[in-house]
């Protein structure tokens, strides 16, 4: 199911950008305005997932990416608005909305399998290496309070650039807490932003996609097509102990929310407890 997720959003975003250059084309031939209509609501979410991939830090979204659903929806009106004949210009316009609408809450929705419980030990993991890392071992030889772990889809993914970019915000409340913050991927650091890692400055893993301990955090197939890598994290956020038992997870329902860092600062308390 995966895999066909990734090739129709794929052939989604093909069709969103070749919508977009006819219109530029039948707006050029004959000149109505109309045509101007299919091109914004049909760019709108593309162009909006490239500034967001391209300036994480400034840029975020949220579940109905509302400026590109917007931009959406504007476009859908001047076709309407524009076209008094009801043509080709508004037919593509309703069209790219469903587009949009399926991507956003089918295409990007995302289902975890059984995963570790709050109150249970955290598993163990395999790194691109072949070793196991044990989240109480690695705890205590640290001498933490607890660990805050956060799995990011990948470096192709505008999400797992935002969460990254934010994620200094939560470091002066984990010192203070003596939490340590840990990364990990499927992905070489060096694939990842060199200033977004700088700013952070903490430990990034990379797990072995074909390790059977990994199973239930990885997504096999779950990478867009031209990725380099074909497997991807499945996101999600952990806050453990310093035995390594689950204090609080965050499951996310859609990859486009992965969480954010005032999610997991207002989950910080549970150490107290």
């Amino acid at each position: 199911m995966i895999k066909f997720k990734c090739f129709f959003t794929a052939i989604a975003f093909f069709w969103l950008w070749s919508c977009g250059f006819w219109a530029i084309f039948q707006f050029l031939s004959s000149g109505k305005i109309a045509w101007l209509g299919p091109l914004i609501n049909a760019w709108a979410l593309p162009l909006w997932m490239l500034l967001r991939f391209a300036r994480p830090g400034r840029y975020s979204g949220d579940l109905r990416e509302t400026p590109a659903f917007a931009a959406v929806l504007a476009g859908l009106a001047v076709a309407l608005l524009s076209d008094s004949e009801r043509g080709a210009p508004v037919y593509l316009a309703i069209c790219n909305l469903f587009v949009c609408l399926i991507y956003l809450f089918h295409l990007s929705a995302l289902n975890h399998p059984d995963m570790p419980a709050v109150g249970s030990r955290f598993p163990l993991l395999t790194t691109i290496n072949g070793n196991s890392w044990d989240a109480g071992q690695y705890s205590r030889r640290d001498n933490c309070a607890g660990l805050l772990l956060v799995f990011l889809r990948g470096s192709f993914c505008a999400d797992s650039r935002a969460m990254l970019a934010r994620l200094p915000e939560l470091l002066p409340e984990l010192r203070k807490r003596g939490i340590e913050l840990l990364l990990f991927s499927t992905e070489p650091p060096t694939l990842w932003p060199a200033h977004l890692r700088e700013r952070l400055s903490v430990n990034m893993f990379q797990l072995s996609a074909g390790a059977a301990a990994n199973t239930p955090f990885i997504a096999r197939g779950g990478a867009p097509l031209l990725s380099q890598h074909t497997a991807a994290l499945r996101p999600s956020q952990w806050l453990l102990d310093r035995e390594g038992f689950v204090l609080w997870r965050h499951l996310p329902a859609n990859y486009r929310t992965p969480g954010d860092a005032a999610l997991m600062r207002g989950q910080l308390f549970r150490l107290e407890e």
